[in-house]
C-alpha cells in the first residue's frame, strides 16, 4: 500500500493543483485550456474525487495513467476500492445515490462486469493510488497534498503513521474541519498543504492549509443553485503551484 508518495520538482514546466473534479472531463479541460497547460512539462496534481457524480468518471480516474497527473485517494475513490475488496462492506444503493449511478448506471456489479480492464485496473490502484503527496519545489519549499485535511500537526508524523493507524487514513480523507468558519491549522514540517473535499465558494487558505474544491459536485445541479448557496458558481480550480504561496488568511479568490 502506497502511503505517501514522493515526487521532485518539475524543471521543465510548471505543477499545478487541481479541486475534486467528479467525473467532469469537459469542465477540467476548460480550466487547463484557460492556465495553458501544456501536457508535455507541465504537471497536475489532484486532491482526489475524481469519480461519482459526474458522466465521464472513468475518463477522469483513467488520467492516473497519463504522465503529467497525479492523484491522492478521496473518499470516493476509497468508495470503490472497498466495494472491489468486499461488496458487502458498504451500502451499494448509498454511493449509487450520491454519484456512482453518473457514471455506472443500474450498479456496479453490472459495471465492471462489462468493463473488466478497468476493474483491473481499480484493483490495482486500490493498493497502488497514494493517500498523501509531497511535492519539491524547485527553491526548496514543499507542498503537501491530501484530499480533505491534514489530522495531525506535523506533516513528518504523518507520513511515520499512516501506514499502520487506519484512523488518521480514514480521518485523511472523511474529515471535514475546514466546514468551522474559525478553523486555522499550522501543519508543521512542510510549507504549504492542499485538500479538497468540502465545498467552498472560493480558494481559501486556513492556516498553512488551501483549500481548493470550488464545487466540481454541483454541475449536475448547476441549473437550479440559488445565488445564496454554498456554492453559487461552481467549478473547476485548477492553481499553479507557486500562486498558493500568494494566497493570504484573508485572501479569497474566485
Amino acid at each position: 500500500m502506497n502511503t505517501v508518495v514522493c515526487i521532485e520538482a518539475n524543471t521543465r514546466g510548471r505543477d499545478f493543483v487541481v479541486g475534486d473534479i467528479h467525473g467532469w472531463l469537459e469542465p477540467l479541460n476548460a480550466e487547463l485550456e484557460a492556465v495553458c497547460f501544456n501536457r508535455d512539462v507541465d504537471r497536475l496534481f489532484s486532491v482526489g474525487d475524481l469519480i461519482d457524480r459526474g458522466p465521464h468518471s472513468r475518463e477522469c480516474f483513467e488520467l492516473i495513467n497519463e504522465p503529467w497527473f497525479f492523484a491522492v485517494r478521496g473518499n470516493h475513490e476509497q468508495i470503490m476500492f472497498d466495494w472491489l475488496e468486499d461488496p458487502t462492506s458498504i451500502e451499494t444503493s448509498d454511493w449509487m445515490r450520491f454519484g456512482g449511478k453518473s457514471w455506472m448506471g443500474p450498479g456496479p456489479e453490472h459495471f465492471f462486469l462489462r468493463n473488466p480492464g478497468f476493474k483491473r485496473f481499480a484493483e490495482q490502484q486500490a493498493e497502488q493510488m497514494p493517500w498523501a503527496i509531497e511535492l519539491d519545489l524547485a527553491d526548496g519549499r514543499k507542498i503537501g497534498i491530501t484530499h480533505s485535511s491534514v489530522p495531525v500537526d506535523d506533516w513528518l508524523d504523518l507520513k511515520l503513521r499512516l501506514p499502520s493507524e487506519p484512523a488518521i487514513r480514514n480521518a485523511l480523507i472523511w474529515d471535514r474541519p475546514v466546514k468551522h468558519p474559525d478553523y486555522r491549522h499550522q501543519v508543521e514540517g512542510i510549507d504549504l498543504t492542499v485538500h479538497g473535499h468540502v465545498i467552498l465558494p472560493q480558494v481559501e487558505k486556513r492556516g498553512n492549509g488551501i483549500y481548493i474544491d470550488t464545487g466540481a459536485a454541483l454541475f449536475e445541479q448547476s441549473s437550479t443553485v440559488a445565488p445564496g448557496s454554498v456554492c453559487p458558481h461552481p467549478r473547476i480550480s485548477a492553481i499553479e503551484v507557486t500562486d498558493l504561496f500568494h494566497i493570504t488568511d484573508s485572501y479569497l479568490t474566485a
